[in-house]
């Protein structure tokens, strides 16, 4: 597994590292979102940081922001940061953040996504 799950007190945080694959990233997704305790989230962040690679196409991406409409419909605060520096990474986000039902952002540190997430909690 390329991920790894922290539940903190209104949000998750989740830690990939090594080649991420979309089922990878996927799988994170249904584990946050099928969660209980998702009603009660107030963000998710993504840390790329670590990573060495993903291979998730455009398409995959965009089935990926799509797929959060039906938990949109009992917590319709969470908001999504993902933390990154690269480039192409950034774009896709940036490209598929249209098809979200929840705010998506990208930052290059995890201090400015913890702010981000503490500026709107």
């Amino acid at each position: 597994m390329s991920f790894t799950l922290d539940w903190e007190d209104h949000g998750v945080y989740k830690k990939f590292s090594g080649i991420v694959s979309f089922s990878e990233y996927a799988r994170s997704q249904e584990l946050v979102l099928g969660s209980p305790r998702t009603d009660d989230l107030h963000y998710v962040i993504n840390d790329f940081l670590d990573i060495q690679d993903y291979v998730v196409t455009t398409d995959e991406a965009e089935y990926a922001a799509a797929f959060t409409r039906g938990a949109s419909q009992s917590n319709a605060r969470l908001r999504v940061a993902y933390v990154t520096q690269d480039v192409k990474l950034i774009m896709l986000i940036e490209r598929v953040s249209v098809l979200s039902f929840y705010p998506l952002k990208t930052f290059s540190s995890l201090e400015n996504a913890r702010a981000w997430i503490s500026a709107n909690a």
